[in-house]
């Protein structure tokens, strides 16, 4: 089974960090419990889109650290789920690799437990998505661009 067979309804997913597979494990949550993907090597956690926000119980630090997320990536991380491409978002110092493509979270050991000592009503820094949003923006108009003038050359 390749990494990133995306027809293949069960993917492996390899630690980003330490390159050794993960082990799924069951977290029970109030609705249907969730599984992650925890590293054996490093203890880092592989959450899929939507789980962050579960997990914390705050909404507004996971969209904060999920949505808006800018084009540009300045991780050195490879998403272990799609190949994409990865950013750091940062909460208070803690930085979180999040997935460009699927919106995947790869934690470190510990960032779980730190961002969940954050504040209920956490804010953030609201210059940094904005410049996220216009680079956001500025993506999608250049694509539109390209994407009329490839129809125009057809």
């Amino acid at each position: 089974m390749a990494l990133f067979d995306k027809k293949s309804p069960e993917r492996r997913i390899d630690c980003p960090r330490c390159f050794c597979k993960t082990t799924e494990e069951e977290v029970e949550v109030w609705g249907p419990n969730i599984t992650i993907d925890r590293c054996p090597e490093c203890g880092g956690v592989w959450l899929d889109k939507g789980e962050l926000a579960i997990l914390l119980k705050n909404k507004k630090l996971s969209d904060y650290l999920t949505k808006e997320i800018g084009t540009q990536s300045k991780s050195e991380l490879v998403c272990p789920k799609c190949g994409g491409l990865m950013d750091i978002e940062t909460a208070e110092g803690i930085e979180v690799d999040v997935c460009l493509t699927c919106n995947g979270v790869w934690l470190d050991f510990g960032e779980m437990e730190a961002l969940e000592r954050l504040p209920k009503d956490f804010r953030g820094d609201e210059l940094a998505k904005a410049e996220e949003r216009w680079e956001e923006l500025s993506r999608k108009e250049r694509r539109s661009v390209l994407s009329g003038l490839f129809r125009k050359l057809r």
